[in-house]
């Protein structure tokens, strides 16, 4: 997205350049590139403001407040999220709005607000089943159960070994167990290596188990 995004003689078109910016933005945030990048995201921003004043598209006021909201410090966050929300209930169209509410739960749950924080993830999760976005809503369910509310998952671990893990070591464990290295998690699960690192080793102690090779084996279609 990069590459797509960034202004030089390679870039790509104006308009597909903007329908990038909001993705490139999240995607970029969410890896926890936000202070690395930080000239980059912010001229992607301005342009993409500019191209929003120009452009009919309805999404795009929206779309622009949450880009706001990612790179916004904490104290601006929220409003921009309240923002970018508002303009999704004049705009229609879930599955954006949706998106906009999973960052904001996501946002709020990081932040300990976790009773806050359901809301929208419930919202975004029913929407994002709405429209058989299945991947969207498997990555709503997880942030769900992290805040403390029990939601379907796609191989629910309710029984057996897995039912003594938290939400969030469950969906670190079903990571683990398809292949993906602890930087990989942490970039899917919005973690820092070190929290990833911790909660796998307090997988293993009480799953009684010592490598991912046993993870991955107690996961399989055999498993759990």
């Amino acid at each position: 997205l990069g590459p797509l995004v960034r202004p030089g003689p390679r870039q790509g078109h104006f308009a597909a350049r903007m329908l990038a910016v909001p993705c490139y933005v999240e995607a970029a945030v969410l890896a926890g590139r936000g202070a690395e990048e930080s000239g980059e995201l912010h001229a992607a921003v301005a342009e993409f403001a500019g191209w929003t004043a120009r452009t009919a598209d309805p999404q795009a006021p929206a779309q622009l407040a949450r880009c706001q909201a990612l790179l916004a410090p904490g104290d601006e966050a929220d409003a921009r999220y309240a923002e970018a929300l508002a303009h999704h209930a004049r705009a229609g169209g879930d599955f954006e709005r949706a998106r906009t509410q999973l960052l904001y739960g996501q946002w709020l749950r990081r932040r300990r607000r976790t009773r806050e924080a359901r809301t929208p993830l419930r919202d975004a999760l029913v929407a994002f089943q709405r429209c058989s976005a299945r991947a969207w809503a498997e990555r709503a369910a997880g942030e769900l159960r992290a805040a403390g509310e029990q939601g379907p998952s796609v191989r629910p671990a309710t029984d057996g070994a897995l039912s003594a893990l938290t939400p969030q070591q469950q969906r670190i464990a079903r990571c683990v167990a398809e292949g993906a290295t602890n930087r990989e998690v942490a970039l899917r699960l919005s973690l820092s290596p070190r929290t990833v690192d911790h909660h796998l080793r307090n997988v293993f102690a009480a799953l009684g188990i010592r490598s991912r090779t046993e993870l991955a084996r107690l996961l399989g279609p055999e498993g759990p």
